[in-house]
């Protein structure tokens, strides 16, 4: 055997081949990261706009559960987005993924709710809000967007339409702790049904994106 080709040499040749493998923080630091970058949000608003959350605990049993809803949803998209990355967390990943569904349960019977009743308040401007939670929505987005793209997503679909989703309900809830509307459809509306929507929309695309990059690492 020449020494060109001695089982020590292909090792070599293999290994300079291979590209550098980046190991995954510890799930708790990500989710810290994430956090940090939802407090720095909420001290954005609580700047700019002022967060009221005993306001919307005062307002009532259908504003709290809306906040409650929207916080099931944001935390279980995350946690699902970030959990569905790292082996053995699968079912960590799945219980966060049946909170956020309890959570856009939640949200839909609230739907049922405010087209039951009367009175529902004044028809307020809905754009300025929908607008606000969509761009505190996207640091989120971004923080966990950077975090997902490490490692190898048993779900990468699943990955991506949770992290779109989970930020914008996070967006939505942070607007719905510093509107003072009284309006239960605007809540709904403005807070809630245009931010996941439009999260859903911006999901089904990074959920493509995720494929499309498990995909090639597989080649």
């Amino acid at each position: 055997m020449s020494r060109e080709t001695t089982p020590e040499r292909l090792i070599a040749r293999l290994s300079d081949e291979l590209a550098p493998v980046r190991p995954l923080a510890a799930l708790r630091r990500q989710v810290l990261a994430v956090a940090a970058t939802g407090a720095l949000c909420a001290l954005g608003v609580a700047l700019w706009l002022g967060l009221h959350p005993f306001d919307v605990l005062s307002r009532g049993a259908f504003s709290a559960a809306l906040a409650g809803a929207l916080a099931l949803v944001a935390g279980g998209g995350v946690l699902l987005a970030l959990a569905a990355r790292i082996p053995g967390r699968e079912p960590l990943a799945k219980a966060a993924g049946a909170g956020a569904v309890v959570g856009l349960a939640v949200v839909a019977a609230l739907c049922l709710v405010a087209a039951a009743s009367r009175g529902v308040g004044s028809a307020d401007p809905l754009v300025p809000c929908s607008e606000r939670s969509l761009f505190l929505a996207l640091p989120i987005a971004l923080c966990v967007g950077a975090l997902a793209l490490r490692g190898a997503p048993w779900r990468p679909g699943i990955t991506g339409l949770a992290a779109a989703v989970g930020a914008s309900a996070a967006g939505g809830l942070l607007i719905h702790l510093s509107c003072p509307s009284p309006s239960l459809w605007h809540w709904l509306i403005a807070h809630a049904l245009a931010p996941l929507l439009v999260g859903t929309l911006g999901g089904v695309g990074l959920a493509a994106f995720f494929r499309r990059a498990a995909a090639s690492a597989h080649e």
